[in-house]
């Protein structure tokens, strides 16, 4: 392997060592490599790694270690890795920058997305790649903070072109599921040979034959017990005595470590102690506290010398169990005087959260200063976005509580965290403390309220609904303000479930009747009291009478986006009622203002809907393309956090451009996967993309089929556009008596909103179930109306009626003149079903007309061409990395391939390529 060779070789670990030289190779020739080593304690993980970093002399080795001491400081892991590189920060895009700065401590904000934290990082080791080979080592990865490791993950995902090697080392994926799916080197037990030979380099003489087999039996192949075994017998048993140890697990090599531990000298072994209750790897912390204990640096020479650690400035154990070991077998009182002086030595506000840990475990079981010191770290990990940190103070300073309403205030507080955490069902033992500490009615409303919110988070079609409701009607005596937000909670909640409810008692139907208990708002109203009124009145009353209590709640809640007061709880309702009231305008507007102010914010892990959102309007205003590349944006994110998103968006987007196969194919996956979600509303819109592609390629009874189930449930907002396509679906099947009832519904609903979108689809509703110069006006109508809507798909649609209306009339000119409009737009569009359609059409009219196609750059893949369309729009490397979650060094090598495949040199060439 020449230079790339690992020395010494490990015995019985040559091909694992070669494995790992050619990832330093791979790395060293500008690739990057990322490998999961993974096997059971003991088996050689560490010693491989240490190999590896040893022989990496041209390389920037980066070392992360996992504790279980830090498994609840957010951002612990990440911390260790970027330290050295925060010389690099500069180069970062600014809310990069804002967003890491945040997550380490070092600069106040609020709680940074979590994308825009793996992004830093990402681009961190993107910038150190670029200045020298790379190898980051993190070893005990099933240890790392929950935070670290999913940002770790995502680093190694993204790695292609930017010099670095990724090592992972894991005793198994149970505390590393992110990891699952990377290249694995899975460690096992040595052979007989191997093993005898790894025992014979370590003893000290001669070893009874009957004992080395014993020895080799126990091993089982394991390194560590190998090595360590023998250190736990006594001269009489190494010469043929009794007594070996019974097993070479993990409980067998701690005995080992205890009893070697146990003779090195007392202050030896609190200075161990120190070093095992201080993972954060500050040798400034471990020898100031160790002086604080009257312990001298020459205390850690005993352990040295039996090769329990080393010392390298601070202390580093030779294997993690060690420092498990020393943890646990030491005394309470030990342990409390070793977390006394750390946290006596601790300084500075970026170290403020150790310190709180360290006197929390210093204290007996009650303690309210402490607890008091608790809650404010709890503060700071929530702000750098910790919910689980937060919540694991808050539940320590719960416990060290005196005053029993004080520690029910915390312990609620702590399962809010839980919540926020994505941990639901640890938040249920904390509300029980919540109703064993206190009779106080504000905290049990409040406890009832997050409890309502786990059985939502937990099964959305469940009894959630019912818990908002009772929750909102504990508070109605309490909390007028907070009872009618909880109430529009409950509504929006039975609303996600839609179809999906577990019985008529949490329909959206009966849940908004309930809520008509709900306390009179306060005045002024808010935009939230003039929401929870409108949708009262609609779910119970219908469209006619809620219409304008609607209208005005979106005015008030535009009103509330344009002076900085709104609550973005409840723009998704929002948006979803000016669909159902056809205020187009109004949809749009919040839609932009949304996804602008979320782009500013850097807030990635909410932008996938705001960009589905987005991409549903280019598709109604015809711009599929843009449609597309929204949705790619969106699925690359999700991809990055492993978020669930709709899938009806795609589904819209492919019954539109007439891809029948892959719209049915979205369409059963979303639906199934909205089934196992319990979310109702995407199976409706999944639906409601089916009818359109049916209509479409002309396959009239399933268009009906669709949209007849997907009225079987009145969705909020999908509703109102389902009966356009049921309309025309049932008047092509000769349906006249449905499509007549449909018809006058949509009228109905569109008089009293008064939009020219809603009363242009009335318009042409009305004309499909009519015949005569009524049908001709309504036409008419419904073109006039629909040039002046934002929705664009619509107009085409008018003409294309229209124009088949009149060629059944035997109007043959008028009718070519209408659907040469509609297929000419149709075209524009890629609107390619219904473009097929009106070609049908026009052809039946006797008019020649060629199949106009679409040229279309091929050969690249997915990403390639997402790269190719940004740097021929402009971008430069750097944004379009950011946009995409790739450092800059993958797209220059992106780009590179794609010059390569299109005979290109410059981006020039690309301006007026289409990579679709």
């Amino acid at each position: 392997m020449g230079s790339a060779a690992l020395h010494p070789t490990l015995i019985g670990r040559r091909a694992e060592q070669e494995e790992l030289a050619a990832l330093l190779a791979d790395a060293r020739s500008g690739r990057s490599r990322v490998l999961v080593v993974r096997g059971e304690a003991g088996i050689g993980k560490t010693a491989l790694l240490t190999q590896m970093a040893a022989s990496a002399d041209t390389f920037q080795v980066l070392h992360v270690c996992g504790s279980e001491m830090e498994m609840e400081i957010p951002y612990a892991g990440v911390q260790q890795l970027c330290g050295p590189l925060l010389t690099f920060a500069d180069q970062l895009p600014r809310p990069q920058r804002n967003a890491l700065e945040v997550a380490l401590g070092q600069n106040d904000g609020d709680s940074p997305d979590p994308l825009l934290v793996r992004l830093a990082t990402l681009s961190l080791l993107g910038a150190a790649g670029s200045a020298g080979a790379t190898l980051c080592v993190i070893d005990d990865a099933q240890w790392i903070d929950t935070l670290s490791l999913q940002t770790l993950a995502f680093v190694a995902r993204r790695l292609v072109a930017e010099s670095l090697a990724m090592v992972f080392a894991t005793r198994n994926f149970a505390g590393a599921q992110e990891l699952r799916g990377h290249p694995e080197l899975v460690l096992t037990g040595l052979d007989a040979q191997d093993s005898r030979a790894l025992l014979a380099s370590v003893l000290p003489g001669p070893l009874d034959e009957h004992v080395r087999d014993n020895l080799l039996t126990e091993a089982k192949g394991n390194p560590l017990a190998l090595l360590e075994l023998h250190r736990a017998l006594t001269p009489a048993e190494l010469a043929g005595g009794f007594g070996l140890a019974s097993a070479a697990d993990a409980r067998g090599l701690e005995h080992g470590f205890s009893r070697r531990l146990g003779e090195l000298p007392r202050e030896t072994q609190m200075l161990l102690l120190l070093a095992a209750a201080e993972p954060a790897g500050r040798p400034e912390w471990l020898w100031a506290s160790a002086d604080r204990l009257g312990i001298s640096l020459d205390a850690a020479l005993p352990a040295e010398a039996e090769g329990l650690i080393t010392v390298e400035g601070g202390i580093r154990f030779r294997h993690p169990l060690i420092r498990s070991v020393v943890y646990r077998t030491s005394s309470l009182t030990e342990r409390k005087a070793a977390h006394c002086a750390l946290a006596a030595v601790i300084t500075g506000p970026s170290a403020e959260d150790y310190r709180a840990w360290h006197r929390a475990h210093a204290v007996g079981p009650e303690d309210d200063e402490v607890a008091d010191d608790l809650e404010r770290s709890a503060r700071r990990a929530g702000a750098r976005g910790g919910a689980a940190a937060a919540a694991a103070f808050l539940s320590r300073a719960a416990a060290l509580t005196t005053e029993p309403t004080t520690r029910a205030r915390r312990a609620l507080d702590a399962a809010d965290a839980k919540l926020d955490a994505g941990l639901p069902h640890s938040a249920l033992p904390l509300l029980a403390t919540v109703e064993a500490s206190t009779d106080d009615e504000m905290l049990v409303a409040r406890a009832e309220l997050v409890r309502a919110k786990v059985a939502f988070a937990a099964s959305r079609g469940a009894d959630a609904p019912a818990l908002l409701l009772s929750a909102a009607a504990r508070l109605s005596r309490l909390d007028t303000a907070l009872s009618r937000e909880t109430y529009l909670q409950a509504i929006t909640a039975a609303i996600l479930v839609g179809r999906c409810a577990t019985g008529p008692s949490n329909s959206a139907a009966t849940v908004a009747k309930t809520a008509t208990k709900a306390p009179a708002a306060l005045s002024p109203a808010r935009a939230v009291d003039l929401l929870l009124d409108g949708l009262i009145v609609r779910l119970t009353e219908g469209h006619r009478l809620a219409a304008p209590k609607l209208g005005e709640a979106i005015d008030a809640y535009i009103d509330e986006v344009n002076n900085g007061t709104a609550d973005p709880r409840w723009h998704d309702i929002t948006h979803r009622v000016c669909l159902d009231v056809f205020d187009i305008d109004a949809y749009n507007f919040l839609a932009q203002h949304q996804l602008a102010q979320l782009r500013s914010e850097g807030a990635l892990t909410v932008l996938p809907l705001a960009l589905q959102t987005s991409a549903g309007i280019e598709v109604s205003t015809g711009n599929f393309t843009k449609a597309a590349m929204l949705l790619d944006e969106s699925r690359v994110i999700t991809a990055a956090t492993g978020a669930p998103l709709p899938g009806c968006l795609w589904a819209y987007l492919a019954a539109y451009r007439g891809q029948e196969q892959r719209c049915r194919e979205i369409v059963a996956t979303t639906i199934t996967r909205a089934q196992e979600r319990g979310e109702g509303f995407d199976i409706d819109g999944a639906l409601y993309s089916a009818a359109i592609l049916h209509l479409g390629l002309s396959q009239y009874p399933e268009a009906l089929a669709a949209a007849s189930s997907a009225r079987q449930h009145d969705d909020l907002g999908v509703q109102t556009h389902v009966l356009n396509e049921f309309v025309e679906a049932a008047a092509r099947c000769g349906e006249v008596s449905i499509a007549n009832d449909a018809a006058s519904e949509l009228r109905e609903q569109a008089s009293v909103c008064g939009t020219d979108t809603g009363l242009g689809m009335a318009a042409r509703a009305t004309a499909l179930v009519n015949d005569g110069p009524a049908a001709e006006a309504a036409y008419q109508e419904a073109i006039a109306r629909l040039k002046r809507s934002p929705f664009v798909v619509y107009l085409p649609r008018a003409h294309l009626v229209y124009g088949e209306w009149l060629r059944r009339m035997k109007r043959r000119a008028e009718a070519r003149a209408q659907l040469r409009i509609a297929h000419d737009m149709f075209v524009q569009m890629r609107a390619d079903g219904f473009a097929h359609r009106a070609l049908r059409e026009l052809r039946a009219t006797g008019e020649p007309v060629l199949n106009r196609g679409h040229e279309v750059v091929t050969g690249l893949t997915t990403q390639e061409a997402q790269i190719a369309t940004l740097a021929r729009d402009g971008y430069t490397n750097a944004e379009i990395a950011a946009q995409l979650f790739i450092s800059t060094r993958t797209v220059e090598w992106h780009l590179n391939r794609i010059f390569a495949k299109l005979d290109v040199t410059s981006r020039r060439q690309l301006r007026h390529m289409n990579f679709v």
